[in-house]
């Protein structure tokens, strides 16, 4: 754990320790980044001053920017905020945005110092790390033990217990998401496909019958710095259900991942994905499909919202679906600083994000599926907002990594490779083998 410490605090110390405030300020700006981050903060000037003498501060650090109201989660945010100040007299929510590429290490590093947030956003991929640090305070020391078995029923599925270790809980999961395919359901229409395809070998076909006139039917990105997970963890997935094998070790190196591997290269070889995907970042790609380059592409479905708003044609023509396979599930696990001074308030506020009345703004403002079993109910679903069906479909049958230790990194080993095969002429297996090779390496197996 101590070289784990070191290597963040020296990641952190690289990047400047920059704590960052969102430039996302229009409704037309990309709301998260690929999967479930807002772009990359540029400075700290928008960083709150500090609480007036006499007030109780609850600092938190999320890459969402309650000034921001041109962002739905941070409108919905916003308001719980006033709410919550409202309901304790005397208490300040102070809200630092932060670089969601940093945020996590960074709140292990500040932990070591003794300057760390009151409530921190974690990341699924470093989650684990955090955990194994001690620096999250047992929920059920705060208010999570005064629960009763009903309110637990209410919100238990695989990201409630993504935070648990011992039987104690440490995180709620906040920003659930879901990799989908988004669509441009007149594309494919006019391809000949009414209803999106559900198998590897008819989204290959449906790809390839709805390229033409500009436009790339299958859209795909390998950038080893911003991308969501590639379509070969989809289709891995699929045919043997895990990335990893029971020592954490990569379960990709085999004839499954090669199969998976000449999916993507051969799609991307006969001219259904752009060869340009190779260095494609995620912001790009979305860019991209809003301007009518893509039939289709996956990007996680909380960007749904801000997809349609920047789309330059027809946003009722874009549609998401569950990829073949299930849908890689990802999200922002949030928890209480174990060495806060202020457990108690913080905790409370937690506990207000994930209150009933709170998880219907962050649907009904923020575009976000429900994070309780019984908001379901209560939400209507229309043409207006049926993919919200779609993000319960994908959380129910999607693939969330192990939670036992780090399994960071693995999309940009598999971007890595397919970089490799394509441009680098190097075989399928060989590239596989190299990806495998280190990510056990980078994740201590």
């Amino acid at each position: 754990m101590k070289k784990l410490i070191a290597l963040l605090l020296a990641l952190v110390m690289a990047l400047g320790m920059v704590a960052c405030s969102s430039n996302d300020n229009s409704s037309k700006t990309p709301d998260p980044a690929p999967g479930n981050t807002e772009p990359a903060p540029a400075d700290d000037s928008g960083t709150p001053d500090p609480a007036p003498a006499g007030e109780q501060e609850i600092v938190m650090w999320t890459f969402l920017d309650p000034t921001n109201t041109g962002n739905g989660r941070s409108v919905a945010l916003a308001q719980m905020i006033e709410e919550f100040q409202n309901e304790n007299p005397g208490v300040r929510v102070t809200v630092e945005p932060q670089d969601y590429n940093i945020m996590t290490a960074k709140f292990l590093a500040a932990a070591q110092t003794g300057d760390a947030p009151d409530i921190i956003w974690c990341s699924t991929g470093l989650l684990s790390g955090v955990l194994d640090s001690g620096a999250l305070e047992p929920l059920e020391n705060l208010f999570l033990g005064d629960w009763t078995a009903e309110e637990i029923a209410d919100i238990d599925d695989g990201f409630f217990r993504f935070g648990e270790r011992d039987g104690r809980h440490y995180t709620m999961t906040l920003s659930k998401n879901a990799v989908v395919m988004y669509y441009r359901q007149d594309l494919l229409k006019a391809a000949g496909y009414d209803a999106f395809p559900t198998t590897w070998e008819d989204l290959a076909a449906a790809g390839a019958a709805a390229t033409g006139n500009g436009v790339y039917g299958i859209g795909q990105y390998f950038s080893t710095e911003n991308s969501d997970f590639p379509l070969m963890c989809n289709y891995i997935i699929d045919r043997q259900g895990d990335l990893f094998n029971a020592d954490g070790t990569a379960n990709w190196n085999n004839a499954v991942g090669a199969e998976a591997m000449n999916w993507v290269v051969t799609n991307m070889e006969n001219g259904t994905s752009s060869k340009d995907s190779l260095n494609t970042a995620g912001e790009d790609m979305i860019t991209e499909f809003s301007a009518g380059k893509y039939a289709m592409f996956p990007c996680g479905a909380v960007r749904v919202e801000s997809i349609k708003a920047g789309a330059s044609y027809d946003p009722a023509t874009i549609k998401i679906a569950t990829i073949p396979g299930g849908c890689m599930l990802d999200g922002w696990h949030v928890g209480i600083w174990s060495g806060s001074g202020n457990k108690e308030m913080a905790g409370k506020f937690l506990e207000k994000m994930y209150s009933p009345e709170s998880d219907l703004l962050w649907v009904n403002v923020g575009g976000q599926a429900p994070v309780r079993a019984s908001t379901l109910k209560s939400v209507e679903i229309t043409g207006d907002n049926d993919y919200l069906q779609v993000m319960i479909d994908a959380f129910a049958t999607g693939y969330l990594q192990p939670n036992d230790g780090s399994y960071d990194g693995f999309k940009y080993d598999l971007n890595g490779a397919v970089q490799q095969i394509v441009a680098g002429g190097m075989s399928v297996e060989d590239a596989l083998a190299r990806a495998a090779d280190n990510f056990n390496a980078a994740n201590g197996r």
